[in-house]
């Protein structure tokens, strides 16, 4: 515990102290005689991180031909400034590999680019692309290619827990009657008073925090956000909550939010976007619907980017108009899945998730403009939402 402590916010140091301290056990178990309680094999059980054994038992020499898996293993271990030894002298030099936690699945290595739909779905997004035939390396390609598989089917969905009926009622609300009772949920959420939403899998990010305030006010005025990031610009890589990819970097963001919202919300969003030369904004309805405005016919959008040494510019996060459809499927779904369905059908409260369910838009917002980070709390994107719809009221 005293040698985790330090780096207990830390993943990729912490499984590395976790892996020398595997290897001493193994080695005193290996060491003792019989006599004294010692063993003759010791047994190890992956779970799925097969890299860490290998290090393991690099580090234990136990078979020689390991150190060829050892030497791919680091190259791609380099990615996230982390180099291993046969002594597993490592170092972690950033918090993160990616903005998003990589998968564990060996077939999805090479995996370095999402969209962003499903940051606060991971699981989901890897049930939903599973039988993918390859997986985006280095950019993101065409999402409609036979490759991407059947990206659109609705048996992907996947539904994490969020209790039982008795333990969503309390985080979401025993007898809900008005859109401000569930405006008031979703700002709880970002304010860290309701521990998850149907759309989102965790509490909200630390990088949120920073908008957090603004993010609250967004939801109590109907904007009920379902994720969204602060703008960076140019902040090291190895920045405690922004940082990812290693050491001598440099990362960027730009300022995106996405919520559900009344129609008529969605016009005055409409309205003020074609009035910011710099955002886009693209929204659809639980018809399929879709609105769009902002900067001319928008494609796949880099959203974060690193900048390092010896390295091609990486661009983990992305958004994809054609991919923020096939999400929007899924979002609108959570509606009844896990929250409509607590209701005895025609009751106040089923009527006012069904009417929300079935009128709101999905709106996504871009920023370009991520040069006006880190003057002002969250960059423009939040504060002109909050004075545009201030103004319009």
């Amino acid at each position: 515990m005293e040698r985790l402590e330090p780096v207990k916010e830390d993943d990729e140091a912490a499984k590395i102290i976790g892996c020398e301290i595997a290897v001493e056990i193994a080695m005193k178990i290996l060491n003792t005689s019989e006599v004294d309680g010692g063993m003759d094999g010791v047994h190890f059980y992956t779970l799925n991180l097969e890299r860490s054994i290998t290090h393991i038992l690099m580090a234990m020499d136990v078979v020689s031909t390991l150190h060829q898996t050892a030497d791919s293993d680091n190259k791609q271990e380099e990615k996230s400034g982390i180099t291993a030894s046969p002594g597993l002298s490592a170092v972690s030099s950033s918090r993160r590999q990616y903005p998003w936690r990589p998968s564990a699945m060996e077939r999805r290595e090479k995996e370095d680019v999402r969209p962003i739909n499903w940051a606060n779905r991971p699981k989901s997004y890897v049930m939903r692309t599973e039988d993918w035939d390859e997986f985006p390396n280095g950019r993101w390609g065409d999402s409609t290619s036979p490759a991407f598989g059947e990206l659109s089917e609705l048996s992907h969905f996947y539904s994490f827990s969020l209790g039982s009926d008795e333990d969503r009622l309390a985080m979401l609300g025993q007898n809900p009657t008005t859109p401000q009772d569930i405006y008031e949920v979703f700002a709880k959420y970002v304010e860290g008073k309701v521990p998850h939403l149907p759309w989102c899998e965790t509490a909200l990010k630390p990088e949120s925090f920073t908008i957090q305030g603004q993010l609250a006010s967004l939801n109590r005025a109907g904007f009920l956000s379902i994720n969204s990031q602060p703008p960076v610009n140019g902040v090291p890589s190895s920045h405690p909550v922004f940082g990812w990819g290693g050491t001598g970097g440099y990362i960027y963001q730009k300022s995106y939010i996405e919520f559900f919202v009344s129609p008529e919300n969605a016009q005055i969003l409409i309205e003020m976007v074609a009035m910011n030369e710099s955002m886009n904004l693209y929204a659809v309805n639980n018809e399929g619907k879709e609105m769009r405005a902002g900067l001319a016919e928008g494609g796949i959008t880099a959203l974060t980017w690193g900048v390092f040494p010896n390295r091609e510019i990486l661009q983990p996060t992305i958004f994809d108009p054609d991919t923020f459809l096939i999400w929007a499927e899924e979002a609108f779904s959570l509606w009844t899945s896990m929250w409509l369905n607590l209701y005895e059908f025609g009751s106040t409260s089923f009527d006012l998730i069904e009417n929300i369910r079935d009128t709101y838009c999905l709106v996504a917002i871009i920023d370009n403009d991520f040069m006006s980070s880190n003057e002002q709390q969250g960059g423009k994107l939040l504060e002109e939402m909050l004075k545009y719809f201030s103004d319009q009221q």
